[in-house]
C-alpha cells in the first residue's frame, strides 16, 4: 500500500499525489527533499498516515523510480502497519477477551496505544494490579520481537499475556504462552467452553525420601528429604483465565524443573508455595511504570484532547501503600491485608473476586 501523505516538521503536510506536494508556493520542494542525503531521522519527514493515526513518529525517505515518487519507511515493521492483514479469528479473540473481562467486572479496551505511541496492545485489561496487555499471535513472530515487545510493555507498566492457537509458538519459552485449539471464527466468538490447552499449569508436590523411585532432582543422586514440585497441565476456560489474570488468581512464573527453566502461568497459591520452597521470587512481573505528566480529570485513562488512550492510568504509579487496598484503576485506599496479588480490602480480596465471577473452575 503506497504511503502518499507525509508530514515535514518545517513545511507541514505534503501529498505525493499532487505535482506541487500540496505546496504550490514551493515549486522546488520535491527537488530539495530528493537532495537531502542526511540520515533518515534528520530529514524531517515522517509518516502522515497509519503511523500518525497510531500516535507513532516514523521517519521516511523519498526517492523516484521510473518517474514515480516513492516514500519509504525506515523500518519494515512500520511499513507493515499500512497492511490490513488482521484475520477474522484474531478479531474474534480480541472481542472475546474484552467481553470476558467486562463480564467479570473489569474494564477492557481493544487496540490500545500508550501515550507515546510506542506500545499498542491487542486488548488492555485493567485489573487488581498492573494493567495486563493481552496479545493474540496467530502468525510466526521471532523470539527477538516477542522479547522486545514484552520489554517495551514492561517499561510502560504493563504485564504482557501472550496467547496463540499454534503449537509451534506455544512450545517456545521466551514468554509464558497460553494456547487454545485452532478453531473457526464462530467457535471463538460463541463457544462458552473455549479451553486453554497449554501454558497454565498446577504443581503437585512429592516428598524426596526412600519411597521416591528416582534420585533427587536437585542433586541427581540420593534422597534429600525435601518436597519437590512437579507441574502438570491445567485446562481452564479462556474466559476464566482472562478474569483470573485480572484478579490476580494467576501469575507468570519462571519455573525450574530438571535443570531447565520454563515460563508458565500458575495459580497464585502454587506460585507462593514454589517461591517458599526456593527461597526467592519466581514471578515474571513488569517493572514500575514511569511517572506520567498529565491525566484526565475524571481518572479515566482516555485523553479526549488527543483522542487516544493512556496505557497506564496515572493512579497506578503510586500504589504500594502498606495497609491500604491498591485494587482498581484508581487506588481503593481502604484498610487492607497483604495477598499475593497486593494489598486488598475485603471487597477486593481474591475470594471476593472469585465469588463475583462465579468460580466456575
Amino acid at each position: 500500500m503506497p504511503n502518499n501523505i507525509l508530514i515535514h516538521t518545517e513545511y507541514g503536510r505534503l501529498d505525493l499525489r499532487e505535482s506541487h506536494l500540496g505546496r504550490p508556493d514551493l515549486p522546488w520542494l520535491w527537488q530539495i527533499l530528493l537532495g537531502d542525503k542526511r540520515r533518515v531521522e534528520r530529514r524531517q519527514l515522517m509518516c502522515g498516515e497509519a503511523c500518525l493515526a497510531m500516535g507513532r513518529t516514523e521517519w521516511m525517505r523519498v526517492y523516484e523510480y521510473k518517474g514515480r515518487r516513492i516514500a519509504a519507511h525506515q523500518s519494515k515493521e512500520a511499513e507493515q502497519r499500512h497492511q490490513s492483514n488482521e484475520s477474522d479469528e484474531h478479531k474474534a479473540y480480541k472481542e472475546r477477551t474484552v467481553r470476558a473481562a467486562e463480564e467479570g467486572g473489569f474494564r477492557a479496551r481493544a487496540e490500545t496505544p500508550s501515550s507515546d505511541g510506542k506500545v499498542r496492545s491487542d486488548v488492555l485489561v485493567y485489573g487488581a494490579g498492573l494493567p495486563t496487555a493481552f496479545e493474540i499471535q496467530r502468525s510466526y513472530i521471532s523470539d527477538q520481537t516477542i522479547s522486545r515487545r514484552t520489554r517495551e510493555a514492561a517499561d510502560h507498566g504493563l504485564a504482557a499475556a501472550w496467547h496463540t492457537d499454534r503449537h509451534d509458538l506455544a512450545e517456545r519459552n521466551e514468554v509464558a504462552w497460553t494456547r487454545t485449539d485452532n478453531l473457526p471464527v464462530e467457535a471463538i466468538r460463541t463457544d462458552a467452553h473455549l479451553k486453554i490447552r497449554g501454558g497454565v499449569r498446577v504443581l503437585d508436590w512429592e516428598r524426596c525420601d526412600e519411597r521416591r523411585p528416582t534420585p533427587c532432582p536437585d542433586k541427581g543422586r540420593g534422597r534429600c528429604g525435601r518436597w519437590h514440585p512437579k507441574s502438570r497441565t491445567l485446562e481452564v476456560l479462556y474466559d476464566d483465565f482472562v478474569r483470573g489474570v485480572a484478579s490476580g488468581e494467576y501469575a507468570q512464573v519462571a519455573y525450574k524443573e530438571k535443570r531447565q527453566t520454563f515460563r508458565l502461568w500458575l495459580p497464585a497459591a502454587d506460585r507462593d508455595r514454589y517461591e517458599d520452597s526456593i527461597g526467592r521470587s519466581a514471578s515474571v512481573t513488569a517493572r514500575a511504570p514511569r511517572p506520567r505528566a498529565s491525566a484526565a480529570a475524571d481518572g479515566d485513562p482516555t485523553c479526549r484532547a488527543r483522542a487516544r488512550i493512556e496505557a497506564v492510568p496515572p493512579s497506578v504509579v503510586v500504589r504500594n501503600v502498606p495497609g491500604r487496598c491498591n485494587a482498581g484503576v484508581e487506588m481503593c485506599g481502604e484498610p487492607a491485608r497483604l495477598y499475593p496479588c497486593g494489598w486488598r480490602c475485603d471487597e477486593h480480596s481474591p475470594a471476593a473476586a472469585r465469588a463475583r465471577n462465579g468460580d466456575r473452575r
